[in-house]
């Protein structure tokens, strides 16, 4: 998988007359080589481990990381999830690596890991540096043929940092790694489905603990436990993100709805679960009422369900992304008593809920009214929203797999309105 991720990366970076590229943020690090830490968690504003690919593949791909991290290399590839590198370049974190390196009599380790820990440390090039940028600039000033030609960042800071130690030209990447994530690999679709199964399962759950006489504090907190049990990370404060009960409008802000009093019967739920399996998001959203609902709700929400499939059925190679969805809008969304009201979106999905190949800032105006051209290998999710207020919102999202011939929802739980008892 790995390998195919560089390639398409060097591919891209050959047509932009780039040199190399250099991934500093965690989540591109992740996507390229799969090396992850746990001092990820510390969300750091600046990196802690980097990968340099060069666009010439005789050159080596190159990570870095804290000298003391080098283990964690030998454990990952022992737990099956092997990291991708050609070359190793450390530094030091903080005084991590000089305890690690201290001298200790009484530790002695199994022989199998100590080769396994040599196998590894003989592709380490240089010695360790004392941070890493320094590690990054040494790199990129010893490499051969890169004189004279610009490298790409994803991290501007970094970027500045080791053109100040260097005077290499340094120019922005970001768009580059965020148009190659947006094209999933054979192995990257595969995962994204078994998040759609684990996605209806929680789903099934939520809807399950929806009930008179629940709050819906304590639906959050069963959902919660039930994806830990699925092998789901949930979201740190909430597995429902844009979940909440509603009486005529939202409260106290805009997505996050506190709602901690016993369902009476009559409220409205937003059931938009979630979190990461396997390190790739999960968004699913449907609506709920609590016992029946209306006739004049339930014909409102069914017709944003005909906006939804109207949409669904346009997700194919070579449109537009905002082009389908204000063609639904200029139409049959008109039908709604607030048209301006419904929110569509279509948006590139995967270790985060906007890989979207549009111009920075992704998260514009412009990502939602220019929208981009939809691939083969996409993995798009369709986002519904109605906020009108004369009978309450009605919400759905799905995420699609592109492919050449037929698109595929990876979500199979059904987008009708779901009516507790």
């Amino acid at each position: 998988m790995y390998s195919i991720k560089v390639a398409r990366l060097r591919e891209r970076l050959s047509a932009a007359g780039a040199a190399g590229l250099v991934l500093s943020t965690s989540e591109n690090v992740a996507y390229s080589s799969g090396f992850e830490s746990v001092m990820d968690g510390w969300r750091l504003p600046e990196p802690i481990s980097a990968v340099f690919i060069p666009t010439d593949s005789s050159m080596p791909v190159t990570l870095f990381l804290p000298e003391a991290s080098l283990i964690g290399l030998v454990v990952a590839e022992r737990e099956g999830l092997p990291v991708a590198f050609d070359r190793l370049r450390t530094f030091d974190l903080l005084n991590f690596c000089a305890t690690a390196r201290a001298e200790d009599v009484h530790l002695s380790l199994p022989e199998d890991l100590l080769a396994d820990l040599r196998a590894i440390t003989e592709r380490v090039d240089g010695d360790c540096a004392p941070d890493i940028i320094q590690g990054i600039a040494r790199c990129i000033a010893q490499a051969p043929g890169l004189s004279g030609h610009a490298v790409l960042f994803d991290d501007m800071r970094v970027a500045a940092e080791v053109n100040r130690l260097t005077g290499h030209a340094c120019h922005d990447g970001l768009g580059i790694i965020m148009a190659a994530r947006s094209i999933k690999t054979a192995e990257e679709l595969a995962i994204l489905r078994e998040s759609g199964v684990k996605a209806d399962r929680v789903m099934a759950h939520t809807v399950g603990a929806l009930r008179i006489g629940n709050s819906w504090a304590a639906v959050e907190k069963s959902v919660a436990h039930f994806m830990i049990d699925e092998g789901i990370d949930p979201l740190p404060s909430s597995p429902m993100l844009f979940g909440g009960s509603y009486d005529t409008i939202f409260k106290p802000d805009l997505f996050r709805t506190q709602f901690d009093t016993p369902f009476k019967g009559g409220e409205i739920a937003i059931l938009e679960t979630q979190g990461k399996y396997r390190s790739v998001w999960i968004d699913i959203n449907r609506t709920a009422h609590l016992g029946p609902a209306s006739a004049a709700y339930r014909e409102q929400h069914a017709l944003v369900q005909r906006c939804f499939e109207e949409v669904a059925a346009k997700l194919r190679p070579g449109a537009n992304s905002a082009q389908i969805c204000e063609s639904v809008r200029s139409g049959l969304a008109r039908e709604l008593d607030a048209p301006g009201k419904l929110l569509m979106i279509v948006h590139s999905i995967g270790r985060v809920p906007l890989e979207s190949p549009v111009r920075y800032p992704g998260t514009g105006l412009h990502a939602a009214v220019e929208g981009f051209t939809i691939q083969p290998s996409m993995a798009l999710s369709f986002d519904a929203l109605y906020f009108g207020s004369r009978h309450g919102p009605s919400h759905m999202e799905n995420v699609f797999i592109i492919g050449e011939e037929k698109t595929e929802s990876i979500y199979r739980y059904p987008l009708d309105l779901i009516e507790t008892d």
